[in-house]
């Protein structure tokens, strides 16, 4: 599968004020996986998340987990098509880089 076609298929963008940026949905071979995240944190570059769940322990703590893991080839390829296509869709000046 690190050979596999990476397509951009969807880009949900969330509230600019808030670190998570965009939910991205992908096409990663004959495979979609939806819900990739775009994170920026003030003053620091955008980085992609895998999907992941997320629950509250008995202390009201809130924990997050990734649901795949890619290798890091593949991983490296699904940031770089993931944070280019960002980039293209921002670079119209309509939303926060």
């Amino acid at each position: 599968m690190n050979d596999a076609r990476i397509e951009v298929l969807a880009i949900r963008r969330t509230n600019s004020e808030k670190p998570l940026k965009a939910f991205v949905d992908l096409r990663i071979g004959d495979w979609t996986v939806c819900d990739f995240r775009i994170v920026k944190q003030n003053g620091q570059r955008a980085w992609v998340s895998p999907p992941q769940a997320s629950w509250k322990d008995d202390s009201g703590g809130v924990h997050y987990r990734s649901i795949l893991s890619f290798p890091s080839e593949l991983k490296q390829r699904i940031d770089v098509a993931v944070l280019s296509a960002w980039e293209k869709e921002t670079s119209n000046g309509n939303a926060d880089k």
